[in-house]
């Protein structure tokens, strides 16, 4: 695994990951050995190693931290942050936090927006930008400029197709999230009471 990847994984937030992962059974029991216990909460192997397959940028890197002798002290780091969080968690707990109105409103608008966030990768998920998608849009940015009366020197399709896939994935994006309203209409019902219902949903 290359060092700026290692360094990378690291400094992933694993909070989320955490409150799903960790805070919930997943109905069989694991007998694999245990990374870490955080005040009686045990933090095992089986447990750790999903974790890492799922925030690591590429299968072999996953196994690299996992397997390679010389990842052992990034390894250790991965279970001492993902151990710390977890001692966060139970802190916040002993002082009351977790009934702390203003604390649970942030704590799942934070849940909330990753949901949404992977709802929306996962509705955009694809292999690569179709060829002819790119040249579109680079045709509609052309003829824009030339509407426009700029003179400047237009860049050859090949010398901008990078920027032309973001946009692409931009686009995408964007017509994912409108689609992600109309979903969430039809398939979460959601009534107000009398003299609550908004004129228009905020960020919509």
């Amino acid at each position: 695994m290359k060092q700026a990847t290692s360094n990378t994984l690291v400094s992933i937030t694993l909070a989320p990951i955490l409150a799903l992962a960790l805070g919930c059974g997943t109905g069989a029991r694991d007998t694999s050995p245990v990374v870490a216990n955080v005040a009686g909460q045990k933090i095992t192997q089986k447990e750790f190693e999903a974790i890492v397959r799922a925030l690591a940028p590429k299968p072999s890197d996953a196994d690299s931290l996992l397997t390679d002798p010389k990842l052992k002290e990034r390894r250790n780091q991965w279970v001492g942050s993902l151990a710390e969080q977890k001692a966060l968690i139970e802190l916040a707990k002993l002082e009351g936090m977790d009934k702390d109105i203003k604390v649970r409103l942030q704590a799942e608008s934070a849940l909330a927006e990753v949901y949404k966030r992977a709802i929306i990768e996962k509705r955009t998920t694809a292999t690569a930008a179709p060829e002819a998608e790119l040249h579109k849009i680079y045709d509609e940015a052309v003829a824009k400029q030339k509407a426009a009366g700029n003179t400047q020197p237009i860049p050859p399709f090949d010398a901008v197709r990078a920027e032309l896939t973001q946009a692409w994935q931009q686009k995408q994006q964007a017509q994912a999230q409108e689609r992600l309203v109309t979903e969430l209409k039809q398939r979460v019902p959601v009534s107000y009471g009398e003299g609550y219902q908004p004129n228009q949903m905020v960020g919509n």
